[in-house]
């Protein structure tokens, strides 16, 4: 396979799901989370680029218009646009692990940069209205089950 264009909090979101035992099934939007697990989870060799955009996740979803999201953070009053919400997330975190946008690595080493870097990223990543603690203990627990 190719390098897999992937926004960080999309990879970061996969290892946390995994942590907490999730199953990776399709999605009614028809985004490819499940696609990019079942690849990333099995081969930690995947290069993978880091982007700030639409990515390989978002590609076959329905909300993807023209290369942007069309949908909104509901959960958040008022809702912002999540192409928007989601690239300053993505911003964030790749300024927390001290890399650039475009930066190219194996899913191994990105998980190697996660875990020097854990302090504070369970913070930036925490979906609206859930836990810290649990967003921590579930990317701590996934890091530990693929061995990092």
């Amino acid at each position: 396979m190719e390098t897999m264009r992937l926004r960080p909090h999309h990879l970061l979101d996969t290892i946390t799901a995994y942590g907490a035992g999730a199953e990776f099934k399709p999605h009614p939007y028809g985004h490819a989370v499940h696609t990019c697990a079942a690849i990333v989870l099995n081969d930690l060799d995947t290069e993978v680029e880091f982007i700030v955009g639409a990515d390989f996740i978002c590609e076959p979803c329905i909300h993807l218009v023209e290369g942007r999201c069309d949908d909104v953070v509901s959960q958040l009053d008022p809702p912002p646009s999540k192409q928007d919400y989601n690239d300053d997330l993505d911003r964030r975190v790749l300024a927390h692990l001290q890399m650039e946008e475009s930066t190219v690595m194996s899913v191994g080493e990105f998980l190697q940069v996660v875990r020097e870097h854990f302090a504070g990223l369970p913070q930036i990543c925490v979906h609206p209205q859930r836990s810290v603690e649990k967003r921590a203990a579930n990317l701590n627990a996934g890091l530990e089950k693929l061995g990092v």
